[in-house]
């Protein structure tokens, strides 16, 4: 794992709201953002977001929500949020998430990982663009 940095560029921020997505498709747009050993997902889910299947990963995911409301489906369990409700997700449990009548913003915290460095590529101090 990717762990050097450019000391020169801390401490660098970034306005999330600006940064490329990693993912943006209907309904939904989410940027990561890394630090040494963990990611952050931050993701704007807009209420005409098309239903995600559950899915799984092998890493815990411990979810905040900032703004709006969203309903988890958990291990078939509805959950729903509001904000600043959190909520952990345990490795390889079944999830997905949609947005409640307007646009939320979700806040999902990751171990580092390699399959969204790429995403990560704007960060300077990482030696990004």
């Amino acid at each position: 794992m990717v762990r050097e940095y450019v000391e020169d560029e801390i401490p660098s921020t970034y306005d999330l709201r600006e940064a490329p997505p990693v993912r943006d498709e209907e309904g939904i747009r989410q940027v990561v953002f890394r630090g040494m050993d963990q990611m952050v997902g931050f993701t704007v889910i807009e209420p005409d977001k098309p239903d995600a299947e559950p899915h799984t990963h092998p890493w815990e995911q411990v979810n905040v929500l900032a703004e709006g409301r969203l309903d988890f489906l958990v291990d078939g369990e509805r959950v729903s949020l509001e904000p600043y409700d959190a909520l952990a997700i345990p490795p390889g449990v079944e999830h997905t998430s949609r947005s409640v009548g307007e646009h939320a913003v979700l806040f999902a915290f990751w171990p580092l990982r390699e399959d969204r460095l790429d995403a990560t590529a704007y960060q300077t101090e990482f030696g990004g663009e």
